[in-house]
């Protein structure tokens, strides 16, 4: 008698179990039309298209580097002339990112912080639509080597005990966003099948802080240098362009250039602040480069990001910092 009404237990209940699975189906199918619809490329498709698998999956390797110069011409006497170049180690980072239909997740580690050998973080947001996209990096960098050149030569002082915070902000408008796509290059949500080229308007933000480190207190009779504090703002016009030389490689070139337009650089004495003097032109550069090569079902690829600004009087005090990172790139759709 019991295993009758189990029996006919488990025969009521099956419709609902029936039912909880379509209505989960039903609910992911909508999703995922709803995704296909708000992440559909829109443009012409003879040019760029969205891939024909619905998940992609990405493992990155990416390597960056960052210096900075500070020049000094204060007496416009040649032999007066110095140079410091402060550079940090390479920080290598590992990714892997998923993308659903235009939706995308990624999860970053540095193996470097995670057994203690590295003092600086880096944090970047990186996001390139076929219209517009933007860059912002953050740097805490504690790690410096030094040079100074003079005169007499060039002269290493080897680990200096200085550190950076740096906010770099960059931003692009393509105006032929319907046949070029630069995420098709960068992140491979799209498909470039044709080449095709794009003049872009941009802005930049950049704000640092150098300090410098020392364990003893500031001597008031003596002026020693404690911080460089650099902030500016900037916009420009540049241009980019896809070369697909065959349908299963991409080529990628861009250069966007832009003028500050505002600025605010201080040096911070131990007694006092000066504010540094700008001479036209104060500039920064935002370049991009990328190969891809696509196969069957898999791609790799290679991208560099390079970002240089120069802001300053370069009769006087000029300051320039450089930051790139380079991304190799091992992808697989289904």
């Amino acid at each position: 008698m019991r295993r009758i009404l189990f029996v006919l237990l488990c025969v009521m209940m099956l419709p609902l179990s029936v039912g909880a699975q379509d209505k989960k189906h039903t609910l992911l199918n909508k999703a995922d039309s709803l995704l296909t619809h708000i992440f559909k490329a829109k443009g012409d498709t003879n040019y760029v298209v969205r891939p024909d698998k619905k998940l992609t999956l990405r493992l990155l390797n990416n390597v960056s580097g960052t210096n900075f110069s500070f020049k000094s011409n204060e007496t416009g006497n040649v032999e007066d002339r110095y140079k410091f170049l402060f550079k940090d180690p390479l920080r290598y980072t590992i990714t892997l990112s998923a993308n659903y239909r235009g939706l995308a997740v990624a999860l970053a580690f540095n193996p470097a912080n995670i057994f203690g050998k590295h003092t600086s973080t880096e944090f970047n947001i990186n996001s390139y639509g076929n219209k517009f996209g933007f860059d912002v990096i953050y740097e805490n960098n504690g790690q410096f080597e030094a040079s100074m050149t003079d005169s007499d030569g060039t002269f290493d002082l080897g680990e200096v005990d200085i550190s950076e915070k740096s906010l770099t902000i960059n931003g692009y408008y393509a105006f032929n966003y319907k046949r070029f796509s630069y995420p098709a290059a960068f992140s491979q949500s799209y498909i470039q099948k044709k080449s095709a080229g794009s003049v872009m308007i941009g802005a930049s933000y950049h704000r640092s802080t150098l300090k410098i480190n020392s364990e003893a207190e500031p001597d008031p009779e003596y002026d020693d240098l404690q911080k460089i504090k650099t902030s500016y703002a900037g916009i420009g016009v540049g241009y980019g362009y896809n070369f697909v030389p065959t349908r299963n490689w991409l080529i990628h070139l861009s250069a966007l250039p832009t003028l500050v337009v505002w600025n605010e650089n201080k040096v911070v004495l131990t007694t006092r602040v000066d504010k540094l003097q700008s001479k036209f032109p104060e500039y920064s550069i935002v370049g991009r480069a990328s190969v891809v090569r696509y196969f069957k079902s898999f791609f790799t690829g290679l991208t560099l990001v390079y970002n240089y600004t120069s802001v300053g009087d370069r009769d006087i005090i000029r300051l320039s910092h450089n930051k790139w990172r380079t991304r190799f790139i091992l992808g697989m759709r289904f």
